[in-house]
């Protein structure tokens, strides 16, 4: 049986972050390999769905003061607006073979895993159907699926420190809830690993792996170049004008 392939935590650029994920669903499709991925954003950035109008969901000004990335990702959903800082990306690649036939059994496995490692730090989670992880405080994590090709992707963001003010201020549908009691009302929904542990980032990222790691017979590794070279290819895709303001 192949061991997994562990590829620790490293901060990437928004734009090859982007191009990971699919670059990985290729390797593990062609070699049969089992992969679990940590990452970071190396600039904060803000996220926006596949469908989503860039001038619609953000200011754009208001990005480019900050030094902000402005990034769309493949799959859907909302805007997001991550940091270097803020938050831990997790990421388990396979062939399907390796997961549960049932979608939500899969994703009680892998969030199960995560809250376990939340505990070597002091914060009790659990998953809360279909996909999240949850503390009494709120959201803390989330997880995404894709199936492609009899290679299935889950992966999420846990959240380390939310900036909740400055993604207020960034975000257009944020600058118009931008009342004290908006925020408050978000901040009620989420929580992080900052406002329930003392842990720091670090050992907040070994937690997250030991998680993660339990029980599996892994190696651990390094990108292949051949990774690397198709992850460039989609980032120099992604960060073209025709992929952020296509129509």
């Amino acid at each position: 049986m192949k061991k997994w392939r562990y590829i620790p935590f490293r901060y990437y650029d928004p734009y090859f972050k982007t191009g990971l994920n699919k670059a990985l669903m290729e390797s593990a499709r062609e070699t049969g390999e089992k992969i679990i991925f940590l990452s970071g954003w190396e600039n904060d950035c803000v996220n926006i769905g596949y469908s989503q109008r860039i001038e619609e969901e953000i200011d754009i000004g208001e990005a480019e003061h900050r030094g902000l990335d402005i990034v769309r990702r493949q799959g859907g959903g909302g805007t997001t607006y991550l940091t270097r800082d803020g938050e831990i990306t997790w990421g388990i690649v396979a062939p399907g073979k390796e997961f549960p036939d049932d979608v939500n059994s899969t994703y009680r496995k892998i969030c199960s895993e995560i809250a376990e490692g939340l505990s070597k730090i002091g914060i009790e989670a659990r998953h809360e159907p279909i996909n999240d992880i949850v503390t009494v405080y709120g959201k803390i994590s989330g997880a995404t699926l894709k199936k492609e090709d009899g290679v299935i992707y889950i992966g999420g963001t846990l959240i380390f420190e939310a900036e909740v003010e400055k993604m207020f201020e960034v975000l257009t549908p944020g600058k118009e809830k931008i009342a004290d009691k908006d925020i408050e009302n978000f901040e009620d929904r989420i929580t992080s690993v900052r406002k329930e542990s003392d842990a720091s980032f670090n050992e907040t990222v070994e937690a997250l792996s030991e998680g993660l790691l339990k029980d599996k017979n892994y190696g651990e590794d390094e990108l292949k170049a051949e990774e690397k070279r198709r992850a460039q290819g989609l980032a120099d895709k992604y960060r073209s004008d025709e992929w952020l303001y296509k129509k």
